[in-house]
């Protein structure tokens, strides 16, 4: 077994040592004592003549006795411990995968390598666990600490938005088991910490500006603008370069003056024929969101055929329909092949396609009277926050409702908006006659619709260009086979990747601002912009560094060691020793003989006669 000291700042009491010989270096200063004769010098040691000062050690028991005194003492205050040679520690170090971390990286290399070597030393064996916060990064290390860690740390790069590490840290609690230590790295102080975790914050205040947001909307009078909100994070005013570039070309500079804490706003057009932009401010500490890519969004186009009506009513008649669904972005009427059919139900004819489709009631009828009953909407994502309370329809004809439907919104006992599946696709029924009604007065039924379009648009195979920010979730819909059986990725200026287009719903964005396409085969599926927008992992103004490491070392010693056995006799034999050293001294006094004790010889007997 290997000795190790619990205590190492027992060691102080070696001081103890010096001490003690100081004492006995030090001579009484010479007593003058009236003599009436002279013979008596031969009885007399020679004593020091020029009062307190240094002399020559002289050996004596008593001395001995205290300096093994000072020797037991600091044995025991060191606290000594015989490591296991079969001891074995397990640290989990969870690293903060989000994206104000990379501003930290740097402190990180250097603090946290060399305080995991001491913390190492504590044990016969250490075995080592790194975490990211990004559970889907999966574990980063497992091993002994060295080389392989910091190599492992120097590839890390955080990027993540905010996110709960909670998972992570009860991950790596599992790992180490409930003796283990696990460390959580960050640049902030968390509001709470799980038990028995430890916090290393590495983080410090810096100053930063950045995109907060990009938007692009149409204006009659422009064409297509972009629009980038810019912030200021800090308490002071900021001056930054701003640019917009087409690839390098410099289509627009300008220099931006923020005041503290304030939000700002710029936006230009598109240059014509040009649709990817990207914006820029000379880069700060933090240089997530120095870059803003942009382009003009392009929905995928779904394609809708109206019904067809030999005697054309106003009300109800292809005007109406095409009044409805021309209002709707990335819809298109045509006259056949379309996507989505729309129907116009005739209980006359009631046949109804299969596939999605969007079906209306018609009601030859010239009148009916109100339909009667309480208005009731169930929850649902296509009804969620849409105010449908205010229908009034009259009792038309109405679709037989099957078992098999989900209704959507009664009125009594009629469910008068529900949906039917029809194979894999689903329908959304009207089961009312909407010109004998104030639907088309409400603003929730061309949301509604626009909802189910949009439910339908994102299963739709076709090119779609979008704004997306960094991380997120795709929604990418593949061409069913006999097309190709893989996606290929294609990020700007990096390689690419093919992945199975059976996990194009695992599929995000980069974790950098950038451009990228999305290719099945021969066929574009996605252009997209990823830009930074996350402003809580922006923000800088409450990082600190702060290693609550106290008291660690000596917690994994005694888990890992066992007490000196014989320290209850090193401690009966230190109260001897200190007895020894005092009695002998005092037995000496009482006999009458000068032998030194701790604060040097004893003061001669006074004799007649003057000696000096």
């Amino acid at each position: 077994m290997e000795l190790i000291l619990g205590n190492p700042w027992g060691l102080l009491g070696l001081l103890g040592l010096p001490a003690i010989l100081a004492i006995h270096l030090l001579q009484r200063r010479s007593v003058i004592i009236p003599a009436s004769t002279l013979f008596l010098l031969e009885k007399l040691s020679r004593e020091s003549q020029g009062g307190r000062r240094v002399e020559r050690l002289r050996s004596s028991l008593p001395l001995w006795l205290q300096l093994l005194s000072v020797l037991l003492l600091t044995w025991l205050l060191t606290d000594p411990r015989w490591l296991e040679k079969t001891s074995l520690q397990r640290i989990a170090v969870v690293l903060d995968g989000s994206a104000s971390m990379s501003v930290s990286k740097k402190t990180l290399l250097e603090s946290l390598p060399r305080d995991l070597e001491k913390l190492t030393t504590a044990t016969a064996r250490t075995e080592l666990h790194l975490l990211d916060t990004r559970l889907e990064t999966g574990p980063l290390y497992h091993g002994p600490e060295g080389a392989a860690l910091l190599r492992m740390l120097g590839d890390w790069h955080p990027s993540g938005g905010t996110h709960d590490p909670a998972p992570s840290l009860r991950l790596a609690r599992s790992l180490v088991g409930t003796e283990g230590l696990v460390l959580f790295v960050t640049d902030t102080e968390p509001p709470a910490l799980p038990p028995n975790v430890r916090l290393y914050a590495v983080g410090r205040p810096v100053g930063n500006v950045g995109f907060a947001g990009i938007n692009v909307e149409e204006d009659p009078a422009s064409g297509t603008l972009w629009r980038a909100t810019l912030r200021n994070y800090t308490q002071e005013i900021q001056t930054r370069e701003f640019q917009v570039l087409n690839g390098k070309q410099v289509v627009t500079t300008a220099t931006l003056t923020i005041p503290p804490l304030a939000v700002i706003q710029q936006k230009g057009p598109f240059p014509t024929g040009i649709d990817f932009l990207s914006l820029t401010i000379s880069p700060d500490a933090f240089v997530m969101d120095d870059t803003a890519p942009v382009l003009r969004p392009r929905l995928k186009e779904v394609t809708v055929s109206l019904p067809t009506d030999p005697n054309p009513d106003p009300a109800s008649g292809p005007d109406a329909y095409a009044a409805l669904f021309n209002s709707l972005p990335g819809v298109r009427p045509v006259p056949t092949a379309a996507d989505i059919p729309v129907i116009a139900y005739n209980p006359l004819n009631p046949a109804i396609p299969d596939g999605p489709a969007i079906i209306f009631v018609r009601d030859p009828k010239p009148a009916a009277k109100v339909l009667p009953g309480t208005l009731l909407v169930e929850t649902h994502p296509l009804t969620e926050g849409l105010g449908w309370n205010a229908l009034i329809c009259q009792d038309s004809l109405r679709i037989p409702l099957r078992q098999e439907d989900r209704p959507l919104i009664w009125i009594g006992d009629r469910a008068v908006l529900f949906l039917r599946t029809s194979g894999t696709a689903t329908q959304l029924c009207f089961n009312f006659d909407i010109a004998k009604s104030n639907a088309r007065r409400l603003p929730a039924l061309v949301l509604t619709i626009h909802r189910w379009l949009e439910d339908y648009r994102r299963q739709l195979p076709a090119e779609e260009w979008t704004l997306t920010e960094c991380g997120q979730l795709l929604d990418i819909a593949p061409f069913p086979a006999p097309a190709e059986p893989q996606l290929s990725i294609r990020p700007e200026d990096a390689p690419i990747t093919l992945r199975p287009v059976r996990e194009a719903a695992l599929l995000r964005t980069r974790a950098e601002p950038g451009f990228l396409e999305i290719w099945q085969g021969d066929r574009r599926l996605l252009r997209t912009a990823t830009a930074f927008a996350d402003v809580r992992e922006a923000d800088f103004s409450a990082c600190l560094t702060k290693h609550d490491l106290t008291g660690v070392s000596t917690v994994i010693t005694r888990q890992h060691s066992n007490e000196d056995p014989a320290w209850r006799a090193w401690l009966l034999a230190l109260l001897a020793l200190l007895g020894l050293s005092w009695w002998l001294p005092s037995k000496k006094s009482r006999t009458g003989t000068g032998t030194a004790g701790p604060t040097g010889p004893a003061p001669p007997a006074p004799v007649p006669g003057r000696i000096s």
